[in-house]
């Protein structure tokens, strides 16, 4: 009884964890049951917000220099590097050719607070404005910098990515991903100005929590009928 107890209590925790991450962009639970939905989306008015086409992910650098993989397209360019909303680099291709790096602003540019108006387009173009001051004239000018394109990556059909965490996967080991850029023939554009909500059914997930602690208080009902446990499952909720 004692394990059952424990079971229902670790079940009550999983399914409340997940629910916390109602409406995270990135997140997709691990059990598939029923408690997914399809891609959704809505409207930002974040210039660096996207969301990235159906079955691509995002592309980050972690601590330890590995790619890792997300759906959470709410950037941030405050260092005039693209991040993620966890501080991660994000990977982009500079040109045509070469491997994705982390997409960077000119350091110039940055230095001098030359830096403005960052957006991201549909083909994941990262653009922002550099402000100019003829020095002879005084007169202002702006232009418009294309820093690079986002990468996206995809995993072929029958690979399941491995959770990292709430909003990250990995590749298997062995597996590697496709990588491109929006708009490509591989991938879809992105969706600007919009923001995903994750993957998680709210009404499912809320469901199942409910199911999960139904469970629970009958079995600790069960047990404090049978006298003695009573103190033990109370211990276990703390």
């Amino acid at each position: 009884m004692i394990s059952q107890i424990a079971d229902a209590v670790a079940r009550v925790e999983a399914r409340a964890q997940e629910v916390q991450h109602l409406f995270e962009g990135g997140f997709e639970p691990d059990d598939a049951r029923s408690v997914r939905r399809a891609t959704t989306t809505l409207p930002s008015l974040d210039p660096l917000s996207v969301a990235a086409p159906d079955g691509a992910y995002f592309v980050a650098l972690d601590e330890r220099g590995r790619s890792i993989f997300t759906r959470d397209g709410v950037f941030s360019f405050a260092d005039g590097t693209l991040r993620g909303r966890d501080g991660l680099p994000v990977l982009g291709f500079r040109d045509d050719a070469g491997k994705p790096a982390p997409l960077r602003a000119d350091p110039l540019d940055v230095a001098l607070g030359r830096v403005a108006g960052a957006r991201l387009e549909r083909d994941g173009s990262l653009t922002y404005e550099r402000s100019l001051v003829d020095p002879r004239s005084g007169e202002r000018r702006v232009e418009r910098v294309v820093v690079g394109r986002v990468a996206l990556g995809r995993f072929s059909a029958g690979t399941q990515p491995l959770r990292r965490d709430p909003t990250h996967v990995v590749a298997p080991s062995g597996v590697q991903p496709m990588l491109g850029r929006a708009g490509d023939n591989a991938f879809g554009s992105l969706t600007t100005f919009a923001r995903d909500l994750g993957r998680l059914d709210p009404l499912a997930g809320l469901d199942r929590l409910e199911e999960a602690y139904l469970s629970f208080e009958a079995i600790r009902a069960a047990g404090a009928a049978h006298g003695g446990l009573e103190r033990t499952a109370l211990d276990l909720v703390k």
